[in-house]
C-alpha cells in the first residue's frame, strides 16, 4: 500500500501538469503581490505623513498605517487588483489540473485494466485519491505562502483597529471576524488552511466526476462549472429568498478573507459537508463497489 501510494503521489506531483497548474496560480499571486507592493510601499511608518500621532503628552503608531499593512496586502485581502480576485477564481481549475482528471485518461489508455491486475481496486482507489487531494492542495499552498513571504516583507505587520472596520471590510459575525482583530496573523493562517482544503476539495471533485463520465475535458472542468452554477444560484435564487442575510453558498466566496459578503462558519461547514459527503460516497460506491474495470 505504502508503494502504491508513493508511485501515485510521484506522478501526481512530479509532472508537467503539476506544474502547470503550479504556474498558473503562481502567477497571479505574484501579479497581485507587485500590485499591492506598489500601491502601498511608500506608506510604511517611516514615510507615511504623521506617522505618529501625540495623545496626552505622547507619541503613538497612526492607526492608518494598518490600512497600507500586510493584513490588508496578502492576497486573501487583496480587493485593489484584478489579479487577486482573478486567484481565487481560477481555484477549481488550477487545483485540478495536476492529477484530478488522469482517472480519465487512465480509464481510455487501459492503464487500469494493468493495475487491477497487480494491485487491489480499493487500494488503488484510495492512494489516488490521497494524491489527487495532495496535488491539489499544494498547487494552492505554494503560491500563497510566496505571496505572503513577499507581500510581507514590504508591507508593516501592523494589527487592524475596530475603528477601521468600514475600510477592512471585515464585520463582527463574519468568519473569524474577531481574530481578525486581535490575533491577525492566526486569522490568516486559518485563512490559508481553508484555501488549501479547498484546493484538495476541488481536486477531487474532479476525480470524483471521472466515475460518471469519461471526458477528459468534463472532469478537468466540472469544478469550476459547478463553482460558476453555484455563485448563479446564489445571486439569482438564493438570495431572493426571505430571512436571514447568510445567501453566500459559492465555496469560491468562502476563500478570499477580505470582502463584502457576510462569510458564517456554519454556512462554510454546511457547504464543505456536503462537497465532501458527494466526493466519499462517490469514491466507495463508484470507485470501490462498480466494476469499472
Amino acid at each position: 500500500m505504502s508503494k502504491l501510494i508513493k508511485l501515485e503521489m510521484k506522478k501526481a506531483i512530479c509532472s508537467k501538469f503539476f506544474l502547470m497548474g503550479l504556474a498558473l496560480l503562481l502567477l497571479f499571486a505574484l501579479l497581485s503581490a507587485w500590485y499591492i507592493i506598489e500601491c502601498n510601499g511608500n506608506y510604511n511608518p517611516e514615510k507615511i505623513t504623521n506617522s505618529l500621532i501625540m495623545e496626552n503628552g505622547s507619541f503613538y503608531m497612526n492607526p492608518d498605517i494598518s490600512l497600507y499593512g500586510f493584513y490588508k496586502g496578502w492576497v486573501g485581502a487583496d480587493v485593489l487588483s484584478i489579479a487577486g480576485n482573478v486567484f481565487f477564481k481560477i481555484i477549481p481549475i488550477a487545483a485540478a489540473i495536476p492529477y484530478g482528471w488522469t482517472f480519465c485518461r487512465e480509464y481510455k489508455s487501459g492503464y487500469l485494466k494493468n493495475i487491477a491486475s497487480r494491485v487491489d481496486k480499493k487500494k488503488y482507489i484510495i492512494a489516488k485519491s490521497l494524491a489527487v487531494f495532495t496535488s491539489g492542495a499544494l498547487v494552492v499552498l505554494i503560491p500563497l505562502i510566496v505571496n505572503i513571504m513577499l507581500v510581507s516583507s514590504f508591507l508593516p505587520l501592523a494589527d487592524s483597529i475596530v475603528d477601521n472596520v468600514i475600510y477592512n471590510y471585515i464585520s463582527f459575525g463574519y468568519l473569524w471576524a474577531d481574530l481578525f482583530f486581535t490575533h491577525p496573523f492566526t486569522y490568516v493562517i486559518l485563512y490559508v488552511m481553508l484555501d488549501v482544503l479547498y484546493g484538495g476539495i476541488f481536486a477531487l471533485l474532479s476525480f470524483a466526476i471521472s466515475f460518471y463520465v469519461r471526458n477528459v475535458f468534463a472532469a478537468l472542468f466540472f469544478p469550476f462549472i459547478a463553482t460558476l452554477i453555484m455563485g448563479f444560484i446564489e445571486k439569482n435564487i438564493w438570495t431572493n429568498i426571505p430571512g436571514e442575510i447568510y445567501k453566500v453558498i459559492n465555496p469560491v466566496s468562502f476563500l478570499p478573507s477580505n470582502q463584502n459578503n457576510v462569510i458564517v462558519w456554519w454556512m462554510v461547514l454546511l457547504v464543505t459537508s456536503v462537497l465532501c459527503a458527494f466526493i466519499l460516497a462517490t469514491i466507495i460506491f463508484k470507485g470501490c463497489r462498480d466494476e469499472i474495470f
